[in-house]
Order: structure tokens, then sequence, then C-alpha cells
């Protein structure tokens, strides 16, 4: 059977009607327009041109045929004009809703910025405190003595040529001691002159062939004892301070995430605040004791005048510039934080 379809008319109605090339004579349909029973006629499937037109089979067929549809009605639609069809669609008045319905993407989209930087700024200052803390430590694991003897003596002819500042020839007698005391840059040697009871230990257990090195005098001997007092708990001081400084960097670039990826509220504010509180400047109280140790492991100002140089690597002012920086990120944050999208970001779960 032809699979090409033709077009009838509905007896009832008139009405033209578009029929599918499956459905052959003899079919009932149903018209869509009137709801009337139509018998599709013979000519309604015209033969192919050089083709005899099926003639139909006088074999009855069997109830269980495929084909065996009589009494079945076939519902039809309608030829429609295009134009007519379009008119009659019902209009859409309404568009898609755009709106951003997960409230987290700008809130996250604002706090990239500040979380960032903080989080570089307290990594940069915990790798800080690490070289700071490795600096402080360093006597007390690799050196033979926490005291650099040579560097202390050299600091206190330094001082008592400033106290002789009248007396050239004093001047001149301490230059040459520091001069004499710089060549001979042993500290084990140095430290048998100022602690006679090393040598006393050294020559009980036979070592006579040590180096005797220069004799110190009570004086040198006294400043030497008192540095030596002093190095200890400042450098413990240190050590302290350095630690405490990494421990609160880490603390805040550990809230710097949580507060770029919106899981803390409370978290994102303490490390806004962190940002503002000038905790990295409770080092000066060390570089402050340090006026005190000498020679200071961290001079606040420089033998031989101020250059830009000098000025820009201080580190008081790389302190300072720190802190500003800092100041700067922290209200940063916390200006962003205190939005309400950026809050409700925060509060925003998501369905559930």
């Amino acid at each position: 059977m032809s699979n090409a379809s033709t077009s009838i008319k509905c007896e009832h109605c008139s009405a033209n009607l578009k029929l599918p090339g499956t459905i052959g004579p003899g079919k009932k349909i149903k018209c869509p327009k009137c709801s009337g029973v139509i018998t599709v006629p013979s000519s309604s499937v015209p033969p192919k041109e050089g083709k005899k037109a099926p003639e139909p089979s006088a074999k009855k067929k069997n109830s269980g045929d495929d084909d065996d549809d009589d009494g079945v009605l076939y519902g039809l639609r309608d030829i429609v004009n295009p134009e007519q069809e379009a008119k009659s669609k019902p209009k859409v008045n309404y568009s898609l809703d755009n709106s951003n319905k997960d409230l987290r993407g700008p809130a996250q989209a604002a706090l990239l910025g500040p979380s960032n930087k903080i989080m570089a700024r307290s990594m940069f200052c915990v790798a800080l405190c690490v070289f700071s803390f490795g600096v402080a430590v360093w006597p007390f694991i690799f050196s033979e003595d926490i005291l650099d003897y040579r560097e202390t003596l050299k600091a206190y002819y330094k001082i008592e040529a400033e106290k002789a500042k009248g007396t050239p020839e004093i001047q001149k007698k301490f230059n040459d001691r520091a001069s004499k005391i710089d060549k001979d840059n042993k500290n084990d040697v140095l430290a048998r002159n100022v602690y006679p009871e090393i040598a006393a230990r050294e020559k009980k257990l036979g070592l006579t062939e040590l180096e005797p090195g220069i004799p110190l005098d009570a004086g040198e001997q006294a400043f030497i004892k008192e540095i030596r007092t002093k190095q200890i708990p400042y450098r413990i001081s240190w050590i302290i301070f350095s630690l405490l400084i990494l421990v609160y960097n880490a603390v805040e670039a550990m809230a710097a995430v949580r507060m770029q990826a919106l899981e803390s509220y409370n978290w994102s504010m303490a490390c806004a605040i962190m940002g503002i509180l000038p905790f990295n400047c409770i080092g000066l109280l060390v570089k402050i004791w340090s006026v005190e140790v000498q020679p200071d492991p961290m001079q606040l100002l420089p033998d031989e005048g101020f250059d830009l140089l000098q000025l820009f690597t201080h580190p008081l002012f790389l302190l300072c510039l720190e802190y500003i920086g800092s100041l700067g990120m922290g209200l940063m944050a916390l200006t962003v934080l205190l939005k309400p999208e950026v809050k409700e970001g925060f509060s925003y779960k998501g369905d559930i």
C-alpha cells in the first residue's frame, strides 16, 4: 500500500481532510470537525502511473491479523491554512525568569579580591616569621656559644671610644684594640680568656696545645659577661614573639580561606579585624629590648648616616609599611562584609 497522503472531503460537513497513505479504502474514520463517521472510498488512493490498482482480496482475513481493524475509527487532522493556524495559537505574554537564584555567587565575587590579598600578606608574614625564628634559635643549636665574643668586644670598644671623645689618645687606644681583636676571630679562644674556668678545665684535661689567644682585661670580661646575661632572655623572647606572630598570621590566612568559601561569617569578620589590629607590631618590643643587647642584632640607626636604600630596607620602615597594608586590607574586607548582599550570601543555604 502506498505511504503517500491524499485528501478527501467529509460527506457531512464538506471539510477537507488529509488522509495518510496507511489508511486504505473501506476504513472508517471520524471527522475532526463534525465528528461524523466517514468510510474511505476506494478512489481516495489513486494507483501509481503504469501500474494496476490492487484488487481487493476476496479472502477474508483472520480476526488475529494486524491489518484487521474493521470498526476502528481514525481521527484525522483538518487541513488548516498555516497563517490561520498561527493566528489561532495563544500569544505568549511572559518572559523567562533570568534573575539570579543563588545568592552566594555575588557575595563570593565581592570577597574574592580582599580575601586573596589577606591570604597573600598573611602567608608572606608567616614566611618572615619562620626566617626570624631560625635566626633567633640558630646560636642555641649551631654555635659553641650564644654570644659572638669578637662582635661584642667591638661594640664595647665603640662605646668606650664614644665616652672618650675629648681625649684622642684614649680613642686611638680603643680603636687599635678593636683592630687587634678583629683579627683574632676565633670565638672559643676569646671564651677561654673571658671565663678562666674554661681554660683551667682544658688544662686539667691536658689540652695545653690550644691557642692562648689575646688576654682580656677586667673591663672587657665584665662587659662580655653582662651582655651574655642579657642575650639569653632576649633571644628567648625573640623566639616566642616570632612564634606568636607566625600563629596569628596563620590563623588570619585560614580565616581568609573560610571568608572566600563563605563558610563562616564570624570567622570572616574576625579575619578583617585581625588585619586591622597591629599585632605584628609587638615585634617592636623585642626591637626596643635589643638596644640593651650589644651588638644590636636589629640596629635601628646605622653607624654612618642614612641613604634611601637603607631607609626603604630598614626593619622599622618595613614593619610600618606592612601594617599600613594590613590595615587597608582589613578595612576593605570589613566594608565588603557589611554589605547586605554579602550577608545574604553567607546565610543562603540553597534549595533543600
